[in-house]
Order: structure tokens, then sequence, then C-alpha cells
């Protein structure tokens, strides 16, 4: 999932190729499906919530709170799909310095 208008930031990292591409995204998001949603509105929560139910692995890198605050926490996602498997990053963790 890609924020609206940017994209992932590596589709542009260095040179890039006669389509405007990086090289590295052509290596690095081979394969990758991609879909690109605004979690700020309540219509890119629910899209999100429709992609856990049937995923395996979700990984993310918001502010800690941040998808709690959507209702797309732990929680709240494993409700849809028990199986899912969480990443979290983040520079200090969940609960800071």
């Amino acid at each position: 999932i890609e924020p609206p208008g940017v994209g992932d930031p590596i589709r542009k990292w260095r040179e890039l190729d006669t389509h405007g591409t990086a090289y590295w995204w052509r290596s690095i998001g081979r394969n990758k499906q991609s879909v690109e949603v605004d979690l700020r509105h309540a219509e890119g929560r629910e899209l999100v919530k429709s992609i856990a139910a049937k995923s395996d692995v979700l990984i993310e890198n918001f502010k800690p709170g941040t998808m709690e605050k959507w209702g797309l926490g732990p929680n709240d996602l494993g409700k849809l799909n028990g199986d899912l498997i969480w990443a979290r990053l983040s520079g200090y963790g969940q609960t800071g310095p």
C-alpha cells in the first residue's frame, strides 16, 4: 500500500530510466503488487481491512499508536485475520527512547 500521489519513495531513487522509474525499483519492486490508499479517509481504512483479511504479513512504520488510532491495530485486524503476521518498524520502538 502506497501513499496517494507519490507512491513508494524507491520509485524515484537515483538514476531514472526513460519511463521515469528508478532502476532500484525495477529490481526491488519486481513482482510487487501495489495499491494507492489514503488512510486518512474511512474508505481507505476499509480497503486496508479487506486486504489485511486475506494477507499473510503486514509491515508498517507509522508513529506508534497511529494504526490503533485508525482502527487498524493488531487487535482490530487480528479479528479479521488471526494468522496475520505483524512487523512494526520505528526508530525508537513502540514506547519511545
